[in-house]
């Protein structure tokens, strides 16, 4: 309105100008509608163009209506094998009028940069939805023979469905999504003390052995009150989240922060029509490998530019030791405590080599105490080689000349139905298991607060 009064000096109503810049979008995007009707074609395209893509479109047989969909394109597929075995798995939703969410697996690569591998758009985070997604998932990674560690924000449906369908593999929970759930707990306390209780949680979640993990968490329990701590703790299994009990490789990786950045940029996007939504993430995909790929020629490091840096400030660090040979490939480093290094395992008594899936200082001052080569002993997903080999299958463009002549182009998918709820559009997202607040009551029989009453308690009476 402001626009069309500063050029043309006319005042226009608000209904006048929501409909110009409806019909703007469909002039330049197509109809929402019509872009269902793409679909069939749009997936003969693909895995045509795209060999090796994963294609999966589901439509309501007896009403021809969308339902769901799930790809990833080829290039993504054989380029993720030399990214991190990490996938960050999220969900967010779509700004079309027909509304609906977008799931999403995020990879990660050797210089710390996001790879998106598969999406998939439905109408809701449901069990069966992440599912459906997770099944189509597994059929792509299994090929690949790598143990894959997952990372989430423990949604309702997600979990469930992840127990069903990856059951026994590796799943990280995101420490900021239950910082923000622990910080729910003490709402109404005061700011203060929230963030005194947040820091200790931080402390807690960030524990690289046991004993440092049980004495964090006696610190909270007593400044911030066994009652609220212990009963949020009991619902979370610690392997989960605290980087002591996690035994794989989890490269140092402790919240989702990459998938909320996939997904906020996906979100943004023009996803009006949905076949321009799989046609911009394509666009995007290609643009952001096509820079890589050109940055990734000028590099003659051997790790990738982030990673070397980082290499750098440990070496630095690791000049201050001393170090003392104990046996082959054992040695003792010193600094104001001593620890035991074995660079033939590659661990170090402060477990952070372990963690992080890269040498720590005292790693590094043994290595060169060995004269063994720094690089032989960094993981293999941050060199320069991998890197580039993760973006060396492209994404090839699809040409859309031949598209009134296909034979799926007869094929009329209907839009999903995208009734509007009843009420006032909800302002506030649902909230994941864990920040559902239970409300805390005072127990008739042992006088202490909790989610129990004098029926059902069972605490001992001190007298």
């Amino acid at each position: 309105m402001s626009k069309f009064k500063s050029t043309y000096g006319f005042d226009i109503s608000y209904k006048v100008a929501l409909k110009a810049k409806q019909s703007a979008k469909e002039a330049i995007y197509g109809s929402d509608a019509d872009s269902f009707s793409k679909l069939s074609w749009y997936k003969e395209a693909v895995l045509e163009s795209n060999p090796g893509s994963y294609f999966v479109l589901e439509v309501d047989p007896s009403t021809n209506r969308f339902h769901r969909l799930f790809v990833a394109y080829g290039g993504c597929i054989e380029g993720f094998q030399f990214c991190l075995p990490v996938l960050y798995v999220d969900g967010t939703f779509g700004k079309s009028i027909y509304k609906g969410q977008i799931l999403s697996a995020t990879g990660r690569n050797g210089n710390q940069g996001f790879y998106p591998l598969a999406i998939c758009f439905c109408d809701s985070e449901t069990e069966t939805n992440w599912t459906f997604f997770f099944k189509q998932l597994k059929s792509l990674l299994e090929p690949q023979g790598r143990v894959i560690t997952f990372i989430s924000d423990r949604g309702t449906g997600l979990l469930s469905a992840f127990d069903k369908v990856f059951a026994g593999h590796p799943h990280l929970f995101c420490y900021k999504h239950l910082v923000a759930n622990l910080a729910g707990k003490y709402r109404g306390k005061g700011n203060s003390v929230m963030i005194e209780e947040v820091k200790k949680f931080f402390k807690i979640a960030y524990s690289s052995t046991e004993k440092e993990y049980r004495f964090n968490l006696q610190l909270l329990r007593q400044e911030g009150g066994a009652e609220i701590i212990d009963p949020f703790l009991a619902e979370i299994p610690v392997e989960h989240w605290c980087r002591a009990f996690y035994t794989g490789g989890r490269y140092g990786i402790m919240a989702n922060g990459i998938a909320e950045s996939f997904n906020s940029w996906i979100s943004l996007e023009r996803l009006m029509p949905v076949y321009c939504m799989l046609d911009q993430t394509k666009i995007k995909q290609m643009e952001h490998m096509g820079k890589r790929r050109d940055e990734a020629q000028r590099w003659t490091t051997e790790l990738t530019p982030k990673m070397e840096e980082r290499l750098k400030v440990q070496m630095e660090i690791s000049r201050r030791f001393s170090v003392h040979y104990s046996s082959p490939g054992v040695y003792e480093v010193r600094s104001n405590f001593s620890y035991v290094v074995n660079i033939s395992e590659h661990s170090c008594s402060c477990v952070k080599w372990q963690i992080n899936c890269f040498p720590c200082p005292h790693g590094l001052a043994a290595i060169q105490a060995a004269s063994e080569n720094v690089y032989d002993y960094i993981d293999k997903y941050f060199r320069v080689d991998m890197f580039k080999k993760s973006y060396s299958s492209p994404i090839w463009p699809i040409t859309n000349v031949d598209m009134s002549s296909s034979e799926s182009a007869t094929d009329f998918i209907l839009p999903p139905l995208a009734k509007r709820p009843p009420g006032r559009p909800r302002l506030k997202r649902f909230k994941s298991i864990g920040e559902v607040e239970k409300k805390l009551i005072r127990c008739g029989r042992c006088g202490k607060m909790g989610t129990h009453n004098k029926k059902s308690c069972t605490q001992p009476l001190v007298q």
